[in-house]
């Protein structure tokens, strides 16, 4: 079996298990808007029962489109919109869940008596779990492309390095001929570094003679 067919398989198993947990979250607040429960119905409930029938959706979808069959149909810029979309949706989702948790958590403080229901505590429980495991997952994946891109530019900057070496190899008397203008070169940048710096010192003295 493919990398790909797993991933993909992995990704899958993830909608379902929470999907299910998004219709318990749903069909419980539901449960309490329709039996009245005065205790339960904080301001944030409307945020946690329109996200949750949003959630569910985008996931359905999400979760029987692979990356792959974008990129084969539409091409890489859909993908880079999808793959935005995505991590839009990712950073909502862990504000999400967190709200969710926070609002079981009260309702067990606050001794809500109409919001027993074995929902709430599966929902406690099960937010937990989620905001853990995506948290680490968007952590992991901030780090993973911090470490492409250190080893893209250590990669790009040997690359050079060996390619100014190929030259020395190739044509050692070129490549002396070429020091003096590199260097000419390089004390005229750290000049011009210089003199900025000292237009801004002398700005700075100005401001505060002025002061």
């Amino acid at each position: 079996m493919s990398s790909f067919s797993i991933s993909y398989i992995l990704k899958f198993i993830y909608s379902i298990l929470t999907i299910i947990l998004l219709l318990f979250i749903y069909t419980y607040i539901t449960n309490l808007e329709n039996k009245g429960c005065a205790c339960a119905l904080t301001p944030n409930v409307a945020f946690i029962k329109g996200f949750t029938l949003f959630a569910i959706i985008y996931l359905i979808f999400t979760g029987f489109v692979s990356t792959k069959l974008l990129r084969d149909t539409f091409g890489n810029n859909i993908v880079l919109l999808f793959t935005f979309i995505d991590l839009i949706f990712v950073l909502v989702f862990i504000y999400y869940i967190y709200n969710v948790f926070q609002y079981t958590r009260y309702l067990v403080n606050e001794k809500c008596k109409c919001s027993v229901d074995i929902r709430r505590e599966i929902i406690m429980i099960g937010s937990l779990i989620e905001f853990a495991l995506v948290f680490m997952l968007f952590l992991l994946h901030i780090i993973a492309i911090t470490i492409f891109s250190v080893v893209y530019t250590v990669v790009k900057e040997v690359s050079e390095g060996s390619g100014n070496v190929r030259d020395i190899i190739r044509d050692p008397i070129g490549s002396i001929s070429k020091v003096p203008s590199k260097v000419r070169e390089e004390m005229k940048n750290i000049g011009t570094y210089v003199s900025k710096t000292k237009k801004e010192i002398s700005k700075i003295g100005t401001r505060r003679s002025r002061s």
